[in-house]
């Protein structure tokens, strides 16, 4: 027969908690403990102060704790209450490592938040053998700050974008992104709809002195933004990212290409249009890349259509100029010349210059610090995960509970990067 095993397990419990004794409670864990109580205790109903003297009850209370080799886990007490000597008012005595009228520990809510991340509310109370009703609870009662914005938190740059909620509905939300730690951006606020209102509301939320110090807004070359932040944030300068200036001018560039194509290859056979439609995957390539053979079927492309020649080397420009220029000043010079060469050479991109016209002091802004809006573009597809992944969102505030908790919460949960877990194991 086999002899019972004593086994010493290393408690972690929460601060000020002392351990009692252990019972097992179905397939789960029991942990009776107590904890400090106060010697002055003042009535909730009249107010007096007076030294506490505790009855306890004859029952015990059980709070949902962190799992124990796998298994559900229960701190377990007995909860007293303090009776008012004025007015008889009984005062139950809270168990610290709880909030009221809940059955867990504040960091069993903490264990929910980080499950969620990447996942949602139904798999979560599946695993954890809770209602997804108590998860939503915990969500709510643990994102209540987050809701807010600490009228003491330092904002030097926000980022503005929309974020469709569910395809081929018109249901956009507004999420506005603290880019102050460019290696740690948090969503600050989402509102429903992606006009001016939304703006709006969204800075709002920011006290006046936390917009004028407010030092750039980033936005896409949209006409709501970039009009509101200009009002709003008195001291900011409009930043146009550089993805989206790319963008338009990519578009113009794809626009020619396919009127220029689309003659020549009118004039192929079908197996000289199937090698005509290889030979685009060089173009489209960034020409440092090429190997010697496919720059020269690059060359040959261009003498097909020597039109082609023209739109990669402005392309080529286009990016050179983003890439190496120091400052505005030789930045505003170079397109000048890039624009004066696509008229000389009969290329159609009035449209973009039209473009860059109107938002000229945005896109020169990029310069002077390389000002970017790669984390707003990040986690505007973070959004688009989450709304796949719960086949939608409608309310602007369910999605804002979603994002907090992929991007803001996601941060805080994560110990170490991949690359300082490469280090360790190097």
């Amino acid at each position: 027969m086999a002899q019972p095993m004593n086994v010493t397990v290393t408690l972690d419990l929460p601060d000020d908690v002392e351990f009692l004794g252990y019972e097992r409670v179905g397939d789960g864990h029991g942990i009776k403990v107590k904890f400090p109580l106060p010697d002055v205790c003042q009535c909730g109903a009249c107010g007096r102060k007076e030294a506490a003297t505790y009855e306890y009850k004859n029952t015990v209370y059980m709070a949902r704790d962190l799992d124990l080799w796998g298994q559900p886990c229960w701190l377990v007490y007995q909860p007293c209450f303090h009776r008012c000597s004025r007015c008889g008012h009984r005062q139950e005595h809270l168990a610290p490592f709880k909030r009221k009228h809940v059955t867990y520990t504040f960091r069993f809510e903490e264990y929910v938040l980080r499950m969620l991340i990447g996942s949602n509310e139904e798999d979560v109370a599946r695993r954890l053998g809770i209602s997804a009703e108590t998860v939503e609870r915990i969500v709510e009662n643990q994102l209540q700050e987050d809701k807010r914005i600490d009228p003491e938190r330092i904002i030097e740059h926000v980022g503005f974008d929309e974020i469709s909620l569910k395809k081929r509905h018109k249901l956009y939300v507004t999420v506005m992104t603290d880019l102050t730690d460019p290696n740690a951006p948090k969503v600050l606020a989402v509102a429903q709809g992606k006009d001016t209102a939304a703006a709006q509301q969204c800075l709002d939320k920011l006290t006046p002195q936390q917009r004028e110090r407010v030092q750039t807004h980033r936005v896409d070359m949209g006409r709501v933004y970039g009009p509101v932040c200009n009002r709003q944030l008195p001291n900011s300068r409009l930043i146009v990212d550089r993805f989206h200036v790319a963008k338009h001018f990519g578009d113009v560039v794809d626009k020619l290409r396919k009127k220029a194509t689309g003659k020549h290859k009118a004039k192929l056979s079908k197996a000289e249009r199937s090698r005509f439609r290889a030979l685009m995957w060089e173009f489209r390539r960034d020409p440092d890349e090429l190997k010697p053979g496919e720059r020269t079927a690059l060359e040959a492309l261009f003498a097909e259509v020597p039109i082609l020649k023209h739109l990669h080397d402005a392309r080529v420009r286009f990016k050179e100029i983003f890439d190496t220029a120091p400052d505005r000043a030789t930045a505003e010079r170079q397109l000048a010349e890039l624009r004066q060469w696509t008229r000389t050479m009969g290329l159609d991109f009035e449209k973009f210059w039209t473009a860059y016209d109107n938002w000229k002091t945005g896109i020169l802004n990029y310069f002077d610090g390389r000002y970017t809006s790669a984390a707003v573009e990040g986690i505007n597809n973070k959004g688009r995960v989450i709304t796949k992944r719960c086949y939608g969102v409608k309310p602007a505030g369910t999605f804002f509970k979603r994002i907090v908790l992929d991007i803001n919460r996601a941060s805080e949960a994560v110990g170490r990067s991949v690359a300082e877990m490469r280090e360790i194991a190097a």
